[in-house]
């Protein structure tokens, strides 16, 4: 007697075994039927058929009164089966005691399955392997059309006693592990509409079919099947971290505790799974990754989960977002059901890899052991080695130390920007695909800020220096603040003030000033000389009626702004930093802590950050002290103003000769918005007339701009260009004397 060499032998071995329980079946089947009229079968009952059913006298009784009627025939078929159960147990034992695992007694011993719902299991998977059982199993039940295996067929092979069968229902109950765990399936037929629970019919689920035949899974029902070679030590981590790792791995291999949580707490998704596919792979077991999110559903069958990680083996990871829980009034009901789904999941799988926030799954049970590692957010330095290790893999020329300054990734990520910008580049010259700086960059703001977008609009910069038209003493605030941000990883990094400040790295910037002053077109020039992703925040997806929830989304904003570090602009910052309110309720009080939450995020932001505000006056004092640096956007005067005037008309533009710039900057006292507004509707009133922008068309323009905004428009504010604004029909407010 030798071990057996696979999975699929030992099955065959039970399927043997099954045919004898079919034979057995077959022997009671035959007498039961041998006074029957055999032309009618299954059509009709019989009149013999109802004596016979009275004539048995007792409940449940029919059946087995024939087994014993034929004990004779069936002892030496008994005696097989018991034969062949040692045989199967033999062969076993001596598979295990090679190291080796059968598919089929480790799902046994996972869901802790008796022998009899073994071989119900059996009964209801051999028909998915061979169809000879389809023909057995609709004589069995004297109907052709019932080709799989009824309740009351597989009781009937398993029990030898109508005791037996009765407990055996057991087995069927919702709790019970083949139900439960939806080992097998419980289907109806379809013309019947309540069958009864002996009526309906067994289906192994297919899925549990592919693992018994090991055959590797080609998905699964709730999350996702990760496969990875990578070890701990080739993770990108600080060595401290590494070392920690994997002291872990090896507690958890020589602790044998039943159950453990690992809890993994970092703020790079990918870096977390990393970390969690390595961890699965000390241990040989695969890893089942999910979303914690997907826990909030009531249509999510953990149950399905936890029978995938058990049949695997599988080291479960569930990837919680990188911020705090929702304390709105509409999620805490989800948030809750998912922490409660998520226990649930720790009780029943014995690894489980909780990757993310420490405060995002609550409170863990008190008799669950916990391991507990915090990954360390790679420094400068760090990033520094990981980019310049990534890109001499592909021979590229880039600025490593420029790239470690502006990304703050992690090592999964900064393989995944280089790979992509190589991808780029294979676009670009597939002869030759060399990556530029360009495309590193390029492909690590598509990594970045992906869940900011919720709550900002991605502006891409189309203004540069030459286009900023400002007064000398405002230009170079402006170029002070570039030169800061340029010029951060020499003084923070490279001569060391980084390490004198606990926090403040960044820049925070007001800028002030009425609406069409340049407060918009400053940013973006900023934005674009500085190679630095530009988001427009819009607060009315930020603020929240409901207490706590701006601070989450604020929360967010900053969470994913710091992996690119990205130009965050607050647009009308008033409406978030207004004058503190008197406390008069809750909601005050939530009110000021928003403010102070912001201030807090703003300081901690290692980039930069804008605030524009048209009403600086109505800004809060305190919030005022802690800016770094207040830019005020004056209203340009008349040198400006005609700087303004030639610079909007393009050099393409059909531009007349006539246009008198001095006379427009000198006598109209427009903002630099005003002025684009004006030249753009000139140039649509040329090309629907003249085809070219004179200044009858200029004139025009000033007026309608004017007077759009309310203002009273004077017969002399045009001089002598009054005919050219008095002709226009473009309006019908007639000029004030």
């Amino acid at each position: 007697m030798d071990a057996y060499r696979d999975s699929i032998e030992q099955i065959s071995d039970e399927l043997n075994r099954l045919d004898l329980l079919i034979r057995r079946a077959l022997i009671l089947a035959r007498d039961l039927r041998a006074s029957g009229n055999e032309e009618y079968r299954g059509l009709l009952i019989s009149e013999q058929q109802i004596d016979r059913i009275l004539e048995s006298g007792e409940f449940l009784h029919q059946h087995w009164k024939t087994q014993e009627e034929n004990g004779d025939k069936l002892t030496d078929l008994d005696q097989k089966l018991e034969q062949a159960r040692k045989r199967i147990d033999r062969r076993c034992e001596m598979t295990g005691n090679k190291g080796r695992s059968l598919t089929l007694p480790h799902l046994a011993a996972r869901f802790g399955l008796s022998q009899a719902e073994v071989d119900l299991l059996l009964i209801a998977m051999a028909p998915e392997l061979e169809t000879r059982y389809e023909i057995l199993y609709a004589y069995l039940q004297d109907d052709v059309t019932r080709k799989r295996p009824s309740v009351d067929l597989a009781l009937n092979l398993i029990s030898r006693t109508g005791r037996e069968k009765l407990i055996a229902r057991r087995f069927f109950a919702t709790g019970a592990p083949l139900i439960r765990f939806r080992l097998v399936e419980l289907i109806d037929e379809p013309h019947d509409r309540q069958p009864t629970l002996l009526r309906r019919f067994l289906k192994l689920d297919d899925s549990v079919l592919g693992f018994l035949l090991e055959q590797p899974p080609v998905r699964l029902p709730l999350g996702n099947r990760v496969e990875s070679q990578q070890s701990i030590q080739s993770l990108e981590l600080d060595p401290m971290t590494r070392v920690e790792l994997q002291n872990l791995a090896d507690s958890l291999q020589s602790a044998g505790a039943p159950k453990s949580l690992v809890r993994v707490i970092g703020s790079d998704p990918a870096e977390l799974q990393s970390v969690a596919s390595a961890l699965s792979n000390a241990h040989e077991r695969p890893l089942i990754a999910l979303e914690l999110a997907a826990l909030e559903n009531e249509s999510t069958d953990i149950d399905l989960l936890i029978r995938d990680a058990t049949l695997y083996d599988a080291v479960v990871a569930v990837v919680a977002p990188p911020g705090e829980p929702s304390t709105g009034a509409e999620e805490p009901q989800r948030v809750a059901q998912a922490r409660r789904r998520f226990w649930n999941l720790v009780e029943h799988v014995p690894r489980i890899v909780a990757l993310g926030p420490d405060s995002v799954f609550g409170e863990a049970p008190t008799h669950l052991r916990i391991w507990k590692i915090q990954l360390k957010t790679a420094n400068f330095e760090q990033r520094r080695q990981m980019w310049e290790s990534a890109l001499s893999e592909t021979a590229h020329d880039a600025d490593a130390s420029r790239l470690a300054d502006t990304f703050r990734f992690g090592g999964a990520h900064i393989r995944q920007a280089v790979a992509m910008a190589h991808s780029l580049a294979g676009i670009r010259d597939p002869s030759q695909p060399v990556s530029s700086m360009s495309d590193l960059l390029e492909s690590g703001r598509a990594l970045s800020g992906s869940n900011l977008r919720r709550y900002a609009t991605v502006v891409q910069p189309r203004y540069s220096w030459s286009d900023i038209i400002l007064p000398d003493e405002k230009r170079r605030q402006l170029e002070h603040i570039a030169i800061r941000v340029k010029h951060r990883r020499t003084v923070h990094y490279e001569w060391g003030f980084g390490e004198k400040l606990s926090r403040g790295k960044g820049l925070n910037v007001l800028f002030s000033g009425q609406s069409g002053v340049g407060k918009t077109m400053a940013a973006e020039v900023l934005a674009s000389d500085l190679s630095l992703v530009l988001f427009q925040i819009d607060l009315s997806s930020v603020v929240s009626k409901y207490i706590g929830e701006t601070e989450k989304h604020l929360a967010a904003i900053f969470r994913e702004a710091e992996m690119s570090q990205s130009l965050l602009f607050f647009d009308e910052a008033d409406a978030l930093f207004g004058k503190r309110t008197e406390i008069n309720d809750a909601h005050d009080r939530y009110a000021n802590l928003e403010v102070n939450y912001l201030l807090q995020r703003i300081e901690q932001y290692e980039g930069l950050v804008i605030l524009a505000t048209n009403m600086q006056r109505n800004l809060d004092d305190a919030f005022l002290r802690r800016i770094q640096e207040v830019i005020d956007f004056p209203l340009p005067d008349e040198i400006l103003r005609e700087r303004i005037w030639r610079r909007h008309l393009p050099a393409n533009a059909p531009v007349d000769a006539s246009i008198d710039y001095t006379f427009l900057a000198r006598q109209f006292k427009l903002t630099g918005g005003d002025i684009k507004n004006a030249v753009m509707t000139a140039a649509f009133l040329a090309a629907s007339g003249s085809k070219r922008i004179g200044m009858a068309e200029m004139i025009r323009a000033v007026r309608i701009e004017l007077q759009k905004q309310g203002k009273l428009v004077m017969k002399t504010d045009f001089g002598k260009y009054f005919e050219a604004a008095h002709q226009s029909s473009d309006l019908s407010q007639p000029l004030k004397n």
